[in-house]
C-alpha cells in the first residue's frame, strides 16, 4: 500500500511538474479579475446583471476549455518530451461531490461575508480559500511551489484588505495578483521543464494506474 501511495503521488507530481496547469488557472482567476474591474468601472445596473450573469459562464465555460486546453498541450508539448503517464482519476461520483462542497463553501463564505458585514475583509476571504486549496494540493502531491503560492494568496488577500478599499475593487486586485503569482510560477516551472527535458524518442510511454 505504501508503494502504491508513492507511485501515485510519483504520477500526480508529473502532472503538475510541467506547470501549466497553474499557468492556465492563473489566467483563470485574472479574467474573472478583469470581470469585476470592468464592474467596477462600469459602475451601473446593467454591468452589474452582465457581471452576475457572465461570472458562473465564465467559471463553468473556463473550467472546461481549461481542461481542453491542457490536454491540447501536454499532448504536444510535454508528451513528446517525457511520456505519458497516467494514474486512479477521481469517480465522476468524487468529482461531483467535489463541485457541491465548493459551490457550498463559497455560497457559506458569501452569505457570511454579507450578512456579518465583513465586505472590507472580502480580499482577505478570497486569499485565504485560494491559500487553503493550494496549499493542500501541495501536501498532497509533494510540490513546495504549491506551499509558497499559498503564502502568497494569504498575504495579498490580508494585505489588500488592511487598504479598505472597495469590496469589488479589492476582489479585483486580489484574483489579479494571486492569478498574476500562479502565472508567474508557471511560467517559470515550465521554463524549468523545457530547458530540463528533451525530446523522446516514438516508442509508448510505460504507464501507472
Amino acid at each position: 500500500m505504501k508503494d502504491l501511495n508513492k507511485t501515485i503521488r510519483r504520477s500526480q507530481q508529473y502532472w503538475f511538474d510541467d506547470g501549466l496547469a497553474e499557468l492556465l488557472i492563473g489566467i483563470l482567476f485574472a479574467l474573472i479579475g478583469l470581470l469585476f474591474w470592468w464592474q467596477t468601472t462600469a459602475n451601473s445596473f446593467e454591468s452589474a446583471i452582465v457581471g452576475a450573469i457572465a461570472l458562473p459562464v465564465i467559471i463553468i465555460v473556463g473550467s472546461v476549455l481549461l481542461g481542453a486546453t491542457l490536454r491540447w498541450l501536454k499532448q504536444r508539448l510535454v508528451y513528446p518530451r517525457t511520456g505519458y503517464i497516467t494514474y486512479q482519476k477521481p469517480t465522476k461520483k468524487q468529482r461531483n461531490l467535489s463541485w457541491i462542497l465548493g459551490g457550498l463553501v463559497g455560497v457559506l463564505v458569501a452569505v457570511t461575508v454579507t450578512q456579518l458585514a465583513l465586505t472590507e475583509l472580502t480580499a482577505a476571504f478570497i486569499g485565504a480559500g485560494i491559500g487553503v486549496g493550494l496549499f493542500m494540493l501541495g501536501f498532497r502531491i509533494g510540490l513546495i511551489r504549491f506551499h509558497l503560492l499559498a503564502v502568497w494568496s494569504v498575504a495579498v488577500g490580508v494585505a489588500i484588505s488592511f487598504w479598505g478599499l472597495a469590496s469589488a475593487l479589492a476582489a479585483t486586485l486580489a484574483l489579479g495578483l494571486i492569478g498574476l503569482g500562479l502565472i508567474v510560477s508557471g511560467g517559470f516551472a515550465f521554463w524549468r521543464y523545457w530547458q530540463n527535458s528533451e525530446p523522446g524518442n516514438d516508442e509508448p510511454a510505460e504507464a501507472l494506474s
